[in-house]
């Protein structure tokens, strides 16, 4: 399952849940329900929406292993 973030604006709060591609939560209720979180005193049906996360992390030895190619003499682009 993919992780994403929701932001309520109603509260302020932004919460990461993990959910089917296929699936959008569009709800506080439905956040706070999937999150197992307090919904507190924000009404269950105040609109949530996902947020997109960009973030960069530096790859391991073994995904550097799966796009590295060997450099050969005369046969790259000499990007690498």
């Amino acid at each position: 399952m993919i992780s994403y973030d929701y932001h309520c604006d109603a509260n302020g709060e932004t919460l990461t849940v993990s959910h089917s591609i296929k699936e959008t939560l569009t709800t506080w209720g439905d956040l706070c329900s999937l999150a197992n979180h307090r919904m507190g005193e924000t009404p269950p049906f105040a609109p949530v929406r996902r947020l997109i996360v960009c973030e960069e992390s530096k790859p391991d030895d073994s995904e550097l292993s799966m796009f590295s190619k060997s450099k050969t003499s005369g046969g790259g682009c000499g990007c690498c």
